[in-house]
């Protein structure tokens, strides 16, 4: 039986979790604090016992297309206990999920496989390949000499922290015009920022002269991972700079950016990262066949 979850259900769901991804109890914590909604989730109860046996999360996402904005569903934390796989019960959740968002007028429906073998177990219910990253990884020395031609902030001038709501609308400015690229508002900025400080990260902005930059960046020992980086390119140089000031002993360096990134085409490979379908099951034909530059980003999905 699939229901949305009551209030009773909640510590189920967090074991649920725990179980299926391992993820920290902080995290798991964290996400049902701020930005679980029972509305929001769909649950599968099996009967004899009461209890969740699986569930998935429907976060709000718009994806751009012609110029405006999709209203759209992301599904988040698909999981099923490992005693009642291939039962068919995540089928269920996946299907009822698709029908839901029709129901709600949400075009698509977009995930992140957790695997690359789950790649194909999405394209049973729809699900066709769609958004790309471009990963890269770099020595220090190499992000150095990339930063060579950084913007000369004069003497006396101080460069300024963007405040949340500029990061979102810059974000926007910069992905709106590009069909498939995912938006996300306020609100899924705002957990995306305070979920990623309080593992630990911290996001690097950089405002001077009416340019912006920003960076999701996180140190595990000599190593910075870049989860997401979104900059015009003559002021990415300035970027990568603050980004190697912030963390002075890093030794390497690890990106995953939009393949429209034209200041690191040269580097890295490009792989597949999500998934889109039609929840009217059509198929969503304009988006999936773009290609180079014009590559869907999704970014900030808490895979």
């Amino acid at each position: 039986m699939i229901v949305y979850p009551q209030d009773s259900m909640k510590s189920d769901l967090e074991r649920l979790w725990r179980t299926c991804f391992g993820d920290s109890e902080q995290y798991i914590r964290y996400f049902f604090e701020n930005r679980y909604v029972p509305e929001n989730c769909l649950v599968f109860v099996d009967e004899t016992v009461r209890r969740p046996v699986a569930m998935l999360h429907l976060l709000n996402v718009s994806i751009a297309e012609d110029g405006g904005l999709v209203p759209s569903q992301y599904i988040y934390a698909a999981c099923t206990r490992p005693d009642y796989r291939r039962q068919g019960v995540m089928r269920e959740l996946i299907e009822t999920a698709q029908k839901l968002g029709a129901y709600r007028k949400l075009k698509y429906s977009v995930t992140v496989p957790a695997e690359p073998r789950l790649f194909r177990y999405y394209g049973r219910y729809g699900f066709e390949k769609c958004y790309k990253n471009r990963v890269v990884y770099m020595e220090r020395s190499d992000l150095l000499f990339l930063s060579r031609d950084t913007v000369k902030i004069p003497d006396g001038v101080r460069e300024t922290m963007m405040k949340l709501s500029e990061v979102t609308a810059f974000r926007r400015d910069m992905l709106v015009d590009r069909d498939g690229f995912a938006i996300w508002d306020g609100n899924a900025m705002r957990y995306a920022v305070s979920s990623h400080e309080h593992d630990g990260g911290h996001v690097v902005t950089l405002s001077y002269g009416g340019e912006y930059g920003y960076a999701f960046c996180s140190e595990e020992a000599d190593t910075v991972r870049i989860t997401e980086l979104i900059v015009k390119e003559h002021f990415a140089s300035t970027l990568l700079y603050k980004i190697l000031k912030s963390y002075p002993n890093a030794k390497r360096f690890v990106f995953r950016l939009p393949v429209y990134d034209t200041f690191f085409d040269k580097f890295g490979e490009v792989v597949d990262y999500a998934m889109i379908c039609r929840n009217d099951g059509k198929s969503p034909v304009s988006i999936t066949t773009l290609d180079g530059i014009r590559t869907p980003y999704l970014g900030l999905a808490l895979d």
